[in-house]
């Protein structure tokens, strides 16, 4: 499948980790979508993968798995809910 960009995506995730903000913000050369495994919604800071690099937006994930495509994700306070996928 591609997306808007003509990048190839996947709408099922076969690879996943946790999300690591020890290094400051996390970030992936490949798109990727995110979980939020927590109990509550949480807004993150977000470059989506179609947008320029160091642009973000901030956005609010449900729990769950989210639709968007994501390049990277800013440092943020929240540990253990978040992760990755594609």
């Amino acid at each position: 499948m591609q997306n808007r960009n003509g990048d190839q995506v996947s709408a099922q995730i076969s690879v996943a980790g946790k999300v690591d903000f020890s290094g400051g913000s996390f970030r992936k050369d490949t798109p990727f979508c995110l979980k939020n495994d927590g109990e509550t919604a949480v807004t993150l800071e977000v470059n989506l993968w179609g947008m320029p690099e160091g642009e973000f937006i901030s956005t609010r994930f449900e729990t769950g798995w989210n639709p968007e495509i994501i390049r990277e994700i800013k440092a943020t306070s929240i540990t253990n809910a978040l992760v990755w996928g594609y």
